[in-house]
């Protein structure tokens, strides 16, 4: 069971629809709730909790929903939005199109208003112009109808305005209707209208709702000798009428309220106020149609079908009533009907107006061109940088971006090359300088092995010495020389510089020294002669062969005259070293030294007194020859020889020099301990004056005792 709830969440993962956040989580908590509660629902019976359930599974749907919507949102951002070309499509959508098509659709809306008043107030504009000319042709009626009245002629009246067969030219259907004092006056050959339209005492004009149809209806009152004259025309509206008063609009449909007494057939009903009409709805019907739809003028001449509602007076109470009018016409068609009253002028601002949104789409097309173009410049320089970015992390250093343009992502994309071809190079210097400090590490191990390590001690003396390097490797120099049972040579160097070629000449003068110390040995026939005489005067023969050379080893002078030739002959003119060096004679416990530059070592007596070995000369390497002076010291028990470097006494902090004083007094004050406790002491007092700053120099402090 367990393996398969694992397989299954390794499925659901590899597809990516695992859920992982907590809101993930708890949509589908609430889902699962949510099936639960409509299975509930599905399976109770009515009344037995169902209700209950059915008002949880609500909750948890709605729940779900926004959840759901949320994490959908979330997906889409994350998922669709990765990419930088999303964002800038998106962007662009938001800064550019939206707007625009806001603009267009807040112009689409003003223009449909615009065309339906337009609309409206033609058909308006056309019927009042027909109900103008309805009201001159009663004004006429009216004046033939008072001259036959004043004439006192009791027979029919016949009216000389209409036409010979009793009908009006521009209303064939017109009725006319006339009353004298309230009394209906007969009139010969004209049609009347019908007698639920013959109220006298409606004295309504313009347009009638009359029985689910509409009237032009023409009333006029008039004083004709002291008599009380009333004219009515009416004329119904009819398809030819509505096609002469509106020739050229299009097709033109009125239509009527009808009352019903609700919704019907799931047409649409309005309702209206008033005392009569209240709470009442109505039903659009049609009641005229005339014209018919205008063909299209050009290619884009779409179909335009505007609708409103033109003021009537209900013939059965007079109060305002409505009459709905849909016109079904063309662009074209309310262009010439706008335009063709103002003429030519009408005509330029059409031109104009056509001009103005050519030049706006053009400019939209150029703007969605450069748009594309700058997307795609970005998008393809972002991914260029993101692939190069990957193969960098690959470790494919010698990728390079191609760069095309000469704008600020290309000058990334040139910075991105550069970045690239340092770090290429700033692996090869890390693998160069890696390779050095392997070959400095064993430059390190085999000048460590030119340190006497573990110096052999004589009876009467006992030594110590110690380099720290301020680098890898020291330019510092000190050896002990062993030249028989009781007989050491000391050395103490420094070498000019620091660094590799301070550390080479360093192995250059400990050869030296040790071959110009011990270079003097005798040829192997004296060794053998002095062998045998060694034997015959009852001497150990197995003695070593330097307790035989050493009655030919030179003096310091000499060999530091030597060693300043060999480096004066095999070295730059400005390499040069300090050097002292000193034998030892355990037996007389004398020490004969000579100092080539070196700082002068010290003697601390045993009774406190300090004494300075400076005999000597210029340093070794500098000059072709020199004149080095050499000088014997009588030491005794307990005395201690103390040379150094300049790493000792010259670091500096802001109270000054450590010095020679402040070392005499480290030393006489712990002349008691061991030599390697005296060394210790020393090396961490100087290293605590140079605190953390780097070392300056290399640091060597040689020590002896004498037994």
């Amino acid at each position: 069971m367990n393996s398969l709830i694992r397989n299954v969440k390794l499925r659901l993962v590899h597809l990516g629809v695992f859920p992982r956040s907590a809101l993930a989580r708890f949509t589908v908590w609430v889902a699962g709730l949510w099936c639960i509660s409509g299975i509930l629902v599905l399976v109770l019976p009515a009344g037995k909790g169902s209700g209950f359930f059915s008002g949880w599974a609500g909750l948890f749907e709605f729940v779900f929903i926004i959840c759901a919507a949320w994490l959908i949102f979330r997906w889409m951002r994350k998922r669709l939005l990765w990419r930088l070309r999303n964002r800038l499509i998106v962007t662009y959508v938001f800064i550019g199109v939206i707007p625009v098509v806001l603009i267009l659709t807040m112009f689409g809306i003003a223009g449909y208003l615009l065309g339906n008043q337009l609309t409206t107030m033609l058909v308006n504009k056309d019927l009042q112009a027909e109900v103008r000319e309805l009201d001159t042709l009663n004004s006429t009626v009216s004046l033939e109808i008072a001259g036959h009245i004043a004439s006192r002629q009791k027979a029919p009246l016949h009216l000389a305005s209409l036409s010979p067969n009793g009908e009006i030219k521009a209303f064939p259907q017109a009725a006319v209707a006339a009353w004298v004092d309230g009394k209906r006056l007969e009139l010969a050959g004209v049609p009347a209208p019908p007698p639920d339209q013959q109220d006298n005492g409606k004295d309504y004009a313009g347009m009638i709702a009359y029985s689910q149809s509409f009237l032009l209806r023409s009333f006029k009152t008039s004083r004709v000798a002291g008599e009380m004259l009333q004219v009515a025309i009416v004329v119904p509206v009819q398809p030819e009428l509505l096609a002469s008063a509106v020739p050229d609009l299009g097709e033109v449909t009125f239509y009527s309220l009808k009352p019903v007494p609700g919704k019907d057939g799931g047409s649409v009903s309005v309702s209206f106020g008033g005392d009569n009409n209240k709470d009442q709805n109505f039903k659009p019907s049609p009641a005229v149609t005339a014209g018919a739809k205008p063909p299209p003028e050009y290619s884009f001449d779409p179909p335009l079908r505007f609708g409103s509602a033109l003021s009537a007076t209900n013939w059965s109470d007079g109060k305002k009533s409505t009459a709905l009018v849909q016109v079904n016409t063309r662009a074209s068609v309310l262009f010439h009907r706008l335009f063709t009253d103002l003429g030519e002028v009408g005509s330029a601002y059409l031109v104009a107006l056509g001009v103005v949104a050519a030049a706006f789409a053009l400019i939209e097309l150029v703007a969605l061109i450069v748009g594309v173009s700058l997307t795609r410049t970005i998008t393809g320089s972002i991914a260029q940088l993101y692939r190069a970015t990957q193969r960098i992390n690959r470790g494919d250093l010698k990728h390079r971006i191609n760069v095309r343009s000469h704008d600020q992502l290309a000058s990334l994309e040139t910075s991105f090359n550069s970045m690239t071809q340092s770090l290429e190079r700033l692996l090869e210097e890390q693998k160069e300088k890696e390779r050095l400090q392997n070959e400095l590490a064993i430059a390190q191990e085999v000048q460590a092995q030119l340190f006497p390590r573990d110096p052999k001690p004589l009876k009467t003396l006992e030594l110590h010495g110690v380099c720290k390097p301020a680098r890898t490797v020291s330019g510092d120099y000190y050896d002990f020389i062993a030249s028989g049972e009781e007989r050491l040579g000391i050395a103490v160097g420094d070498i000019s510089g620091k660094g590799i070629s301070a550390a080479l000449l360093m192995a250059t003068i400990h050869s030296a020294v040790r071959v110009f110390e011990l270079g003097n040995l005798p040829e192997p026939a004296e060794l053998v002669a002095a062998g045998a005489a060694a034997v015959a005067s009852g001497a150990n023969i197995n003695a070593p062969r330097w307790s035989i050379a050493a009655e030919t080893l030179q003096s310091p002078a000499e060999v530091l005259s030597l060693l300043n030739r060999h480096l004066y002959n095999s070295t730059p003119p400005e390499k040069y070293a300090t050097l002292f060096l000193a034998m030892y004679d355990g037996n007389s416990r004398t020490l004969t030294y000579s100092n080539g530059g070196h700082l002068p070592p010290f003697v601390i007596h045993d009774s406190g007194e300090v004494r300075k070995l400076d005999q000597g000369g210029l340093v070794i390497g500098l000059f072709p020859e020199i004149v080095l002076d050499q000088e014997e010291v009588q030491l005794y028990p307990g005395d201690i020889f103390l040379a150094f470097s300049d790493g000792v006494t010259e670091p500096e902090n802001e109270f000054g020099e450590f010095g020679e004083e402040r070392l005499l007094q480290l030393v006489r004050s712990n002349r008691n301990s061991s030599l390697a406790r005296i060394s210790e002491i020393v090396m961490t007092a100087v290293q605590d004056w140079i605190g953390e700053n780097e070392q300056p120099d290399d640091v060597t402090l040689v020590l002896a005792r004498v037994q």
